[in-house]
């Protein structure tokens, strides 16, 4: 079974939001950190539960070129590309791996609908936490206008366009265990 799908959502839907570079977008900005020493990638993925797994319904991801994540797929001596798992690190392999098992074409830019929260962010947070990948996809909520992402560092940086209700609820959960850092 796959553990993610294509979405119609070709373009990033938030339009304040600068996914170039983030911090150019017109929202506000908010850093949670784990502290975690060991085993960021299960800190990460409760973080990620906690503040967004009663909502994850709401939540899709988005990549501007989902096969490039991980940097072992890129030559860079001649600036070519290999997307088979062979010779790749273990979290490389199983990233393309669900790529594939997914049929994500490999030119695909866009989002993506997750069906199994787990194994995706299992797979996900293990490829950032081992510096496989240098950044995680941007996960979303267009009817909550926010955005967020995983970084090695046992981190999520939060934009968001205004305070709402919404956003006030997922910072005070964090605030429970984690600590916030404004920008």
């Amino acid at each position: 079974m796959a553990i993610i799908k294509l979405t119609p959502q070709r373009d990033f839907p938030l339009t304040w939001a600068n996914i170039e570079y983030y911090t150019d977008s017109k929202g506000l900005r908010k850093e949670i950190y784990t502290h975690a020493e060991d085993s960021k990638a299960e800190e990460l993925a409760m973080l990620y539960h906690t503040l967004f797994g009663l909502f994850k319904d709401r939540i899709n991801v988005y990549a501007y070129s989902w096969w490039d994540l991980c940097m072992d797929t890129w030559n860079t001596e001649d600036d070519t590309y290999d997307y088979s798992p062979e010779g790749k690190s273990p979290e490389t392999a199983a990233y393309l791996k669900m790529l594939t098992d997914a049929g994500i074409p490999p030119d695909y830019s866009g989002s993506i609908e997750c069906l199994n929260w787990d194994e995706f962010l299992s797979i996900i947070l293990r490829c950032i936490v081992s510096y496989a990948a240098p950044y995680s996809p941007i996960f979303y909520s267009e009817a909550d206008q926010l955005f967020f992402y995983f970084h090695h560092t046992g981190s999520i940086g939060l934009y968001y366009e205004k305070e709402t209700t919404f956003v006030r609820e997922i910072l005070e959960r964090a605030a429970k265990q984690y600590e916030i850092v404004s920008y």
